[in-house]
């Protein structure tokens, strides 16, 4: 190799969960070096909503999933969009999420996903402080919004399972909807306010600072696609295309790229990628702001506003291979949906940008040590929550690194779990 390298301790991946896992590795005394590619858009963080969530508790393996399969699997419903050719490549992770749907199951998630939902926020202020980014930050609320009487009743054992986690919430009726967020123009018949959230103006902009602060404490970076991951006489080394890096330690940290370097090493996790689409639009001159993210649920998008008169339409689920080319047809529905729901105007982006969120069935994140190799910590798995819940497992990935008691239970977050599924 021409470039040979040693450290105590590699992260693999520098999106939120990485950057801030070496972060706080770094802040433990650790020589750390973050090896990511260096593509700020292919990052699962650059394109989320910005919403950081005490209730983001809930996975997509919902009961109300099994009314909704036909219309899933005819792609008729606009929250998911299958493309059929690749479902065999995801039927043992499809057949997991099925098992996964049931009431008791999504009760044990929300459980599990709550103490670490809870100390989010609180870890991404303490995050921002350090990287000047408090500006970007703020503590709105966000709203889910349901267009028929139907659909809000629908939600009711959603409710129920926040409501025994702890999770405050409000219902606002008709027209006080409009009420709270002047934006709006479409008739709603409610919604449910979610008060203990906080948003992130520019989720990409967080990231890169949080680079910067990795760097300004002595962290080293290494820009490349990791090609080999294998153990060494002295724990770990880790390739990439012009480099190596031996470590006695290593976070894997990659996302939906994370099962892929994991395989070579016996690992195979029910596993999938969750491809999204977003695109920025500006409001019509004259419009009211957007003061916080909306979840339209009948159109199954998100609306969340991205600095002054910016806002971030953003599509449901597809399923597809990570590399596969964009398919627009579900992001552009969520435009013209979109549009009747708030005065959107011209789009500011040449394209749609086009990510994909690592997800497991159970709708749980990996954060644990390897169950068959010594030295290698698994962070990933994060779905739609990464961005939100990123700097808290940074905490923990340094607790099990320096072999204290993790600050929020992991148990249930444990990498063996998927290795034996489904769970009974």
């Amino acid at each position: 190799m021409s470039n040979a390298m040693t450290a105590d301790i590699v992260v693999i991946g520098g999106g939120m969960v990485g950057l801030a896992s070496a972060i706080a590795l770094r802040d433990r005394g650790l020589d750390v070096v973050l090896c990511d590619p260096g593509e700020a858009r292919a990052r699962t963080s650059y394109g989320n909503a910005g919403v950081v969530s005490r209730g983001s508790i809930l996975s997509m393996a919902s009961p109300g999933l099994w009314g909704k399969l036909p219309a899933y699997l005819r792609n008729a419903d606009p929250g998911l969009r299958l493309r059929h050719r690749h479902l065999p490549r995801v039927l043992p992770w499809a057949a997991h999420f099925l098992a996964a749907s049931r009431e008791s199951a999504w009760r044990r998630t929300a459980a599990a996903l709550a103490p670490l939902t809870a100390a989010a926020y609180g870890e991404h202020r303490r995050l921002a402080e350090r990287a000047g980014t408090t500006h970007l930050l703020r503590h709105p609320g966000w709203l889910k919004l349901y267009r028929t009487e139907a659909a809000l009743a629908g939600s009711a054992l959603e409710r129920d399972i926040l409501a025994e986690n702890g999770v405050p919430f409000e219902i606002v009726a008709g027209a006080a909807v409009r009420d709270l967020e002047p934006a709006l123009i479409r008739p709603f018949h409610g919604a449910m306010l979610l008060p203990e959230t906080g948003t992130i103006a520019d989720p990409g902009g967080l990231v890169e600072a949080c680079e910067g602060l990795f760097s300004g404490l002595g962290g080293r970076t290494l820009r490349g696609t990791v090609t080999r991951l294998a153990p060494a006489a002295e724990g770990w080394s880790v390739e990439t295309a012009g480099a190596r890096v031996a470590a006695r330690q290593v976070v894997l940290a990659a996302g939906a790229a994370s099962a892929e370097i994991a395989r070579p090493l016996g690992y195979r996790f029910a596993f999938a990628a969750e491809r999204g689409y977003h695109r920025h639009y500006a409001l019509r001159p004259g419009s009211p702001a957007l003061n916080r993210p909306v979840y339209d649920t009948g159109a199954g998008s998100i609306l969340s506003p991205m600095g002054e008169g910016r806002v971030r339409v953003l599509s449901g689920v597809e399923l597809d291979a990570r590399d596969a080319p964009p398919d627009l047809r579900q992001i552009e529905a969520a435009a013209r949906e979109a549009a009747g729901t708030v005065r959107l105007g011209a789009p500011l982006d040449n394209r749609p940008w086009l990510g994909s969120r690592p997800s497991t069935p159970d709708g749980l994140p990996v954060i644990g040590v390897a169950p068959r190799h010594r030295g290698l910590i698994l962070a990933f798995g994060h779905g739609h929550i990464g961005l939100s819940t990123g700097p808290i497992t940074g905490r923990l990935v340094a607790d099990l690194a320096t072999g204290r008691e993790p600050a929020v239970p992991v148990a249930p977050f444990a990498p063996d779990r998927l290795l034996g599924w489904p769970r009974p």
